[in-house]
């Protein structure tokens, strides 16, 4: 059994721009009066190696530049420990009880410190460890008396190291300012986090520098990194960018330790980047496996988890219809302005009653035209929404959360004639946190709604009140769930929501190439305002749909 946590040693600062004291050496804990230590177990040194031997740097690598809580930035224990919190969700603004060095972060959070260690709680060290004294961000609980820690030290290197307590340097205390560690067991709610990027293979971030082959798997663990406990995660939301494939194919992800099944999780053309967010049910390792059939870079964020016992209930990938081999639809193409009735309660994964929604990924092959596919509950009106924007031949997947309608079932709608693959991610039981409802418009560039009429332009942002809007409750709502469409950009866009008032992510919600139309899904932190804002980086129209929401 281990422990983990991390260890942050350097300077606090009043302000960004003055330190208030320095170390007495740039590496103190090197020194000889450490040698022979147990806790100085050193799991892995550098941001590179240690992502590679499965101990992640939770993205500090590329925001290390930032300065989190008024620290110096680079490495330096209290910036990256700074980090860390702002990750899990406090915001970046020093509090006002912090002062001085790393010493003085125990006394300064006096009520909320104490002996317990807990998975991202702050490790603490007074000057007895050093002049200036120690902090860090606490990983994993092995037991009371064993922890696992990592640390961005001042004039050092990134590094994991195992600590105990008699290995002569235990922590003062643990200061408890926003845990991710306790018992997940009772959380029903979805998770929202600031996106995380836990694997790309163009830096051989996560796993080793190169294109995943095709035919090829990649496992990645989630479980314990970037802010995740350790084990009780049922699910994760994840957005995943197929990019520059050799060849036109798909994705698929699926729970380790289970048999990999014929779905779909993205659909790509080669040479093209496509984004899409991915519900992914999390193995009893705590890791998901993605398959692609051609060779091609990965890019994986977190963006949110459901614990195993949540509300939403995810399962492995089953494919419930294909229009291709006549599963539960006749074997032909969907016609243009045609509809398909799919049942999907009562049929042996979703219940005939106590469901609202279900999760599903709907895949177009072939299409014989450009054009756009809707979800929506059967017996309702059908919505503006496009789940799904297509190329003609182009074959495209996209996740959907929509309500169940009349008899169990969902209605799909395609305006140009092309097959039709779904799998089945989930279902939401009626008393959820996650509420699926009739979509409503907030955006559309083109005509003026919701914004300035026309393209968006390069660098420009858009802030969409969201609370009140639709079915969306005017109180209580931490999150919605939209879908964002650049249409027509200028040239390859990044499209970014995030929560108004906070710092705009550096992972994009989609990247759509010069020209193109795409549609992503995703779940955006509702701002203090009430409103999100959706960031362009190249000129394009937008459109943006509100699908749902998440209350809490």
């Amino acid at each position: 059994m281990s422990v983990v946590v991390t260890l942050l040693f350097g300077v606090a600062l009043a302000g960004p721009a003055r330190a208030e004291g320095k170390p007495p050496s740039p590496f103190p804990f090197a020194s000889p009066q450490w040698v022979g230590y147990s806790e100085w177990i050193v799991l892995c040194t550098g941001y590179d190696t240690c992502a590679k031997a499965g101990y992640s740097e939770a993205g500090y690598k590329s925001h290390a530049a930032t300065s989190y809580w008024s620290q110096y930035t680079g490495h330096n224990c209290t910036n990256y420990v700074g980090y860390r919190l702002v990750a899990n969700g406090l915001p970046n603004r020093r509090p006002s009880t912090l002062s001085g060095n790393a010493y003085n972060w125990g006394p300064s959070f006096g009520t909320q410190t104490d002996g317990n260690p807990a998975v991202g709680a702050v490790a603490w060290w007074d000057q007895s460890y050093s002049s200036t004294g120690h902090v860090a961000y606490v990983e994993k609980v092995i037991s009371p008396d064993e922890i696992l820690v990592s640390e961005d030290n001042w004039g050092g290197d990134f590094r994991w190291r195992r600590v105990t307590r008699t290995g002569g340097r235990w922590p003062q205390g643990f200061i408890h300012l926003n845990d991710v560690g306790a018992p997940v067991e009772d959380k029903g709610a979805y998770e929202v986090m600031t996106p995380t990027r836990f694997l790309d293979t163009r830096l051989g971030f996560g796993v080793t520098k190169a294109k995943v082959g095709a035919a090829k798997e990649v496992s990645l663990l989630v479980a314990g990194r970037g802010g995740l406990p350790s084990t009780g995660v049922g699910s994760v939301m994840l957005n995943v960018s197929v990019i520059a494939p050799s060849a036109a194919g798909y994705l698929t992800n699926y729970p380790s330790g289970t048999t990999r099944p014929g779905s779909r999780s993205v659909s790509y053309a080669a040479g093209v980047t496509n984004t899409e967010l991915v519900p992914a049910k999390v193995g009893s390792d705590g890791r998901v496996r993605f398959y692609t059939s051609a060779a091609t870079d990965l890019s994986v964020a977190v963006v949110g988890w459901y614990a195993a016992s949540a509300d939403v209930k995810t399962i492995a990938p089953k494919r419930v219809l294909d229009t291709r081999t006549g599963l539960a639809t006749p074997k032909v193409k969907l016609p243009a302005g045609g509809t398909i009735d799919l049942a999907v309660a009562g049929a042996g994964v979703v219940p005939s009653s106590g469901a609202a929604a279900v999760v599903l990924d709907v895949s177009t092959v072939a299409p014989a035209a450009a054009g756009w596919l809707t979800a929506y509950p059967t017996g309702s009106a059908r919505p503006t929404t496009a789940h799904l924007r297509y190329d003609a031949n182009v074959a495209l997947t996209g996740t959907v959360i929509s309500r169940i309608g009349a008899g169990g079932k969902v209605t799909l709608h395609s305006t140009a004639a092309t097959d039709v693959l779904v799998d089945l991610l989930g279902w939401v039981p009626t008393s959820a946190d996650h509420v699926a409802m009739t979509p409503v418009r907030v955006v559309d560039s083109r005509s003026g709604v919701g914004a300035t009429k026309g393209r968006v332009p390069s660098g420009g942002t858009v802030r969409i009140p969201v609370l009140g809007r639709g079915d969306v409750p005017a109180a209580g709502v931490k999150a919605v769930s939209v879908t964002v469409t650049p249409i027509a950009p200028l040239g390859t866009t990044d499209v970014t929501a995030y929560a108004t008032g906070t710092a705009r992510t550096s992972l994009p919600t989609l990247t759509v190439t010069s020209g193109r139309t795409r549609v992503n899904a995703a779940i955006v932190p509702v701002g203090a305002d009430g409103s999100i804002t959706v960031h362009s980086s190249v000129a394009s129209y937008l459109v943006v749909d509100v699908q749902g929401y998440v209350t809490g």
